[in-house]
């Protein structure tokens, strides 16, 4: 069987891969650079959700010179929002610099209901058994309808487990509550109970019974570093749907019928899944409607490792060890050697089609943004302007003009479809010092006045009062600023910046982004909101939320008391993030911004916070935070700087010498060196949370690791008097500056 074509608002107008050809320059009157003075939205405007607009702010030219101090002075106000707008000055306007003739990008690849986690968390299960019973060796198989409707497998599970299991339902006669908890009735559905006793019997129970059986051997580990597949949805039609030959087909960009915010590369790397599934022929240029019924994709010949083809070294999973590669089946999952004869049952023939073990059955593969084609901005506005015309003409719009409430309604409207998916690209997180900065800059246009405007977003993270002034490891990821090139549809997924930072994000032109906003003080109610929402998610991936490719919709997160607000951002205006504030949203058409982050003093105990997180989580930070307050104190004595910096040197000071205490307590014949000079990274990051221990490390003579106090059981199998604690500053030390610190601050400025 060919393998189906997935439709998709498409790129057929994407630049070829070779040299650099100048593109047709972007015509910047087809674009609009400022806001609409009109209101965009619906008269009366309506928030879905019945969400309340984040604070909008208006600094005069003269506040607009120093933003930092504007930025303080409205915090105590907009930081409840966790968001705000800012509509610099009038006659506040930077040109847009960049050469659209030769500006290249490339785009992800965004299935909208594949990043909402409940959604996901659905398809993820279809797909797991699509996989289960094609290898069981039924490739074949229908999903079974009711009331013209798919009936939700994921959820007749649930419904089923929450009752006791299929034989205490069914003893209990309890199918038809069932069927009223899916939302059916037996006036609508006379068979109801029957067609769903037999959905669970012949597809879930199956599946079922092989997860009770193989996921107690998987270990915690192993379940905990996958990520959620990213499944293929079509959608349903009033026949049933049949499931064929691997994963679940994704529709076209059907009508019915940006993180905008900066990172480092280390965190970005994770969002895009690296090797791309390639589809046939896929290159419409308008969004279409698929009518097939069939969910299917072409079998794929299994990989074996023969001794020509594969890696000499393959080991088996099951029994650690290699050779017979003529019976070394490859996972098409995880892509781990797994030998025929260890299989449980054994397999005699090598399969035909694709192969999951275990493992990959139970789990899924790891979920990501597929990469799309490079683009010039000008085939990329033609795109967009194309999709976003056709699609909502379909929904009766004249020449696709719909209202900014509607098209935000119909965003989540598909986010949170299951059988429906429309597929956007993105041009997220490219890095200025790649592609060049939309706003002028000193080297480029030393004339310009813009170039050394304060509020110029290359200038920001290195203003007076910016803490990355003080920073010696290159963290460019945050210094300086990424630009994202918006679609209709095109989404940001939930998420905070890199240790809590600020970030501050300015349009330079195009159609709306939508942002939504919660408050760091509503930040621990959004986890446990995701957590409670999608178990199944964190269960296989308990730093989910570090993956920003997760969207909860605010409905649902107000619903279980989290607050959110609302904000649409046009050409022209700022938005700011606040520390530790959650952040998502959507971009209506195509568009141009730029953001970076800062950090200004009073970020500072967000950032200890933050690092305790990461180290709970063995995320890598992108820097020490006590290096910055050390390499703080040591460079800035003035009185102004120590009035905020005491308070976290004391905090640091107390914090470090208890853990050194700990450590000579737990380890007393342990030697203390005193060795005041730059390590590489590797020596002074813990080899098992990889927090950064700047002041103080734990290592021994056989091996250059170290860890923190917190971790010295992980280090090594030496005695105690082989290792050691190699201290930056003594005890003493770290008290002297301190007291410095303390005295600049009480003396007079």
């Amino acid at each position: 069987m060919m393998k189906q074509a997935v439709p998709r608002a498409t790129d057929s107008l994407a630049t070829p891969p070779g040299p650099v050809q100048k593109a047709p320059a972007l015509d910047m009157a087809s674009v609009a650079t400022t806001a609409p003075k009109e209101n965009p939205r619906s008269d009366p405007p309506t928030r879905i959700f019945g969400l309340q607009d984040a604070p909008c702010y208006y600094p005069t030219a003269k506040e607009w010179m120093d933003p930092l101090k504007f930025i303080e002075r409205i915090r105590p106000d907009a930081e409840k929002a966790g968001i705000c707008k800012i509509v610099p000055p009038e006659g506040w306007k930077p040109p847009f610099c960049l050469d659209s003739e030769v500006f290249r990008f490339k785009t992800r690849i965004q299935r909208l209901n594949s990043m909402e986690g409940q959604t996901r968390t659905n398809l993820n299960y279809l797909d797991q058994l699509c996989k289960f019973h094609r290898q069981q060796g039924h490739p074949v198989f229908k999903i079974p309808q009711l009331d013209k409707r798919p009936i939700d497998l994921f959820q007749l599970r649930k419904e089923v487990t929450a009752r006791g299991g299929y034989q205490k339902v069914t003893a209990s006669k309890k199918w038809a509550e069932i069927g009223r908890g899916l939302n059916y009735t037996r006036k609508q559905c006379t068979s109801m109970s029957n067609a769903l006793k037999n959905a669970y019997l012949n597809i879930i129970m199956p599946y079922e019974s092989y997860l009770a059986k193989h996921k107690p051997t998987l270990s915690a580990t192993d379940n905990s570093t996958g990520s959620v597949a990213g499944v293929k949805r079509e959608a349903s039609s009033d026949s049933a749907m049949e499931i064929s030959q691997g994963s679940l087909a994704t529709p076209a960009a059907s009508p019915p019928s940006h993180h905008d915010t900066p990172a480092p590369p280390a965190r970005r790397s994770k969002r895009i899944k690296k090797e791309p599934t390639s589809y046939a022929d896929s290159t419409p240029t308008s969004p279409t409607t698929s009518q097939s019924n069939r969910l299917s994709s072409e079998p794929v010949p299994t990989k074996v490792a023969d001794e020509a083809e594969a890696n000499p070294k393959a080991i088996c999973e099951l029994c650690h060890e290699g050779g017979h590669l003529d019976r070394m089946l490859i996972c098409d999952g995880c892509e781990l050697g797994h030998h025929t004869f260890c299989l449980n049952p054994p397999l005699q023939h090598i399969p035909k089609t694709d192969w999951y073990c275990a493992k990959c059955l139970i789990n899924g593969e790891d979920f990501g943004f597929e990469e799309g084609e490079e683009y010039s901005l000008s085939s990329f506005q033609q795109k967009c302007n194309t999709f976003k015309k056709e699609y909502f003409e379909k929904q009766g719009f004249v020449d696709g003009k719909a209202p900014e409430d509607a098209v935000e309604r119909e965003f989540w409207r598909l986010v949170e479809s299951t059988f429906e998916t429309v597929e956007v690209e993105y041009g997220a997180d490219l890095h200025s010092s790649q592609h060049g900065s939309g706003f002028p800059t000193s080297k480029r246009d030393p004339k310009n006045k813009y170039s050394t405007h304060p509020s110029n977003l290359n200038n920001i993270p290195v203003l007076p009062d910016s803490l990355f002034r003080h920073i010696n490891s290159d963290i460019s990821g945050m210094m300086v600023p990424w630009l994202y090139v918006g679609m209709c549809f095109s989404t940001f997924c939930w998420h905070n910046e890199d240790h809590y930072t600020y970030s501050i994000n300015y349009m330079h032109w195009g159609e709306t982004k939508t942002w939504y906003g919660i408050p760091a003080s509503d930040a621990h109610q959004f986890e446990e909101t995701m957590k409670q929402s999608v178990p199944e998610l964190f269960e296989q991936q308990p730093d989910l939320l570090f993956q920003l490719v997760t969207m909860l919709s605010p409905g649902r997160l107000v619903a279980n008391g989290v607050k959110v607000l609302a904000l649409d951002q046009r050409p022209g205006q700022f938005v700011v993030t606040f520390p530790q504030a959650y952040h998502a949203g959507f971009n209506h058409g195509f568009n141009f911004a730029e953001a970076v982050n800062f950090a200004p003093p009073d970020w500072c105990h967000f950032g200890v916070d933050c690092a305790q997180r990461y180290k709970e989580h063995r995320k890598h930070p992108v820097f020490s935070h006590d290096e910055l307050i050390m390499t703080t104190a040591l460079r800035d004595t003035t009185p102004a700087t120590a009035k905020w910096l005491q308070d976290e040197m004391t905090e640091l000071l107390e914090r470090e010498t208890t853990q050194r205490a700990l450590a000579l307590k737990q380890c007393p014949s342990i030697r203390v060196i005193h060795e005041g000079v730059d390590r590489p990274e590797e020596e002074v990051q813990c080899m098992h949370c990889n927090s950064y221990i700047y002041l103080s490390q734990i290592g021994c003579n056989c091996t250059n690791k170290v860890v923190c106090s917190d971790h010295m059981d992980e280090l090594c199998k030496c005695a105690a008097s082989e290792h050691f604690l190699r201290l930056r500053y003594t005890d003493d030390e770290l008290r002297q500056i301190s007291q410095r610190v303390q005295a600049a601050a009480e003396a007079k400025a």
